[in-house]
């Protein structure tokens, strides 16, 4: 038995363009559409289906409203699909934090047809969205008590700030899918420590800025997107560029830069993770997150040369358990934990 799809988005283009590229793979079974928020709900109900591609801009109901309905009666992967711009990466982020799990980007700058070129990029998220651990997302009511808790965090944070310029180690934190809410889960629960940190997400431009504004807002930590020259430094957050990769040098200095042009992720957890250690040697952390694929299980292998340590998030909450997994099988990890856990063993580690 496939996996079984329900396609929404009150584009019809859109619609017939992703199913045309889901039938081409021989696992996934389109079972249904729908044209707008009321129609996908009552469709999920009759259908069932394992996963959804859902648009948030649709008439009667919108992303959100679909999503906490479908979470209250059954929680199942959702991938949204979003415009490429400031106010699509907005919206994409806050359907994240109700649940949904990954997100396929169209740039409507280049036209419908655009969506037609991510055919490879559509089909994995598909299957990686059915593999997806779903049984973890919070319920609306739950969210909603998470986002107080922020706030009110947020608020208690942001006068105990770290404001020395040195710092005792370099946390690099690398995730993919399902990353978002669990990075900002992490720092929800972190204390202001002696610590630098470089967080490292396989997004597209623009959605990396508006996510470490995001970043911000929850969690009381200072965070911003990295820029070329940036400088690293205690108890603030840079966020690597999408599109880009980013590289530790000497003094803390960031580089961003296109190089390797044929990385598969950009940005790469590994350089990321790699030039740290060479710069940070035994004062590096590596934190891998859930997420698809092994990104960043070259980097841990170098943490662990220059006496670093290295924390892997535990399958029991990984929604992704593929990159933990590679990192777990280099043999490098020193803690692997549960996420929630994640946060005192940093404590701990910089405290050392």
């Amino acid at each position: 038995m496939g996996i079984r799809v329900l396609i929404v988005d009150d584009s019809t283009f859109i619609r017939k363009a992703i199913g045309e590229i889901l039938k081409k793979d021989r696992e996934i079974e389109i079972v249904g559409e729908a044209r707008d928020g009321e129609e996908a709900i009552q469709k999920f109900k009759e259908l069932m289906p394992d996963v959804i591609t859902l648009d948030y801009e649709m008439p009667k109901k919108n992303g959100i409203e679909v999503i906490r309905e479908i979470m209250k009666i059954k929680p199942t992967p959702i991938v949204m699909v979003s415009s490429y711009t400031k106010e699509g990466s907005i919206v994409t982020l806050k359907c994240l934090e109700e649940g949904a799990v990954d997100f396929i980007s169209k740039d409507i700058e280049k036209g419908s047809l655009e969506i037609i070129r991510k055919g490879k990029e559509i089909i994995d998220k598909i299957k990686n969205a059915a593999r997806a651990k779903i049984k973890q997302i919070k319920i609306p009511e739950q969210i909603t008590t998470r986002q107080i808790d922020y706030q009110a965090r947020a608020e208690r944070l942001a006068p105990k700030t770290i404001t020395e310029k040195s710092f005792k180690k370099l946390v690099v934190i690398g995730a993919s899918t399902g990353g978002p809410n669990t990075v900002m889960d992490i720092f929800s629960l972190l204390q202001p420590i002696p610590a630098a940190f470089l967080v490292v997400i396989h997004m597209p431009p623009i959605f990396t800025e508006t996510y470490a504004q995001r970043l911000e807002e929850k969690s009381g930590f200072p965070a911003k997107e990295a820029r070329d020259g940036d400088k690293l430094e205690a108890g603030k957050i840079l966020v690597a560029p999408g599109g880009k990769h980013i590289r530790v040098l000497k003094g803390g200095i960031v580089k961003i830069t296109d190089e390797p042009y044929d990385a598969i992720y950009k940005p790469s957890i590994d350089i990321a993770i790699e030039t740290a250690a060479e710069v940070f040697r035994e004062n590096t952390i590596a934190v891998i997150l859930t997420g698809m694929g092994n990104d960043g299980s070259k980097g841990v292998r170098k943490v662990k040369e220059f006496g670093g340590k290295v924390v892997v998030e535990d399958e029991k909450s990984a929604i992704v358990f593929g990159m933990p997994h590679s990192a777990i099988e280099t043999g490098c990890a020193d803690y692997i934990e549960d996420a929630h856990r994640i946060p005192n063993i940093i404590e701990k580690l910089v405290a050392q």
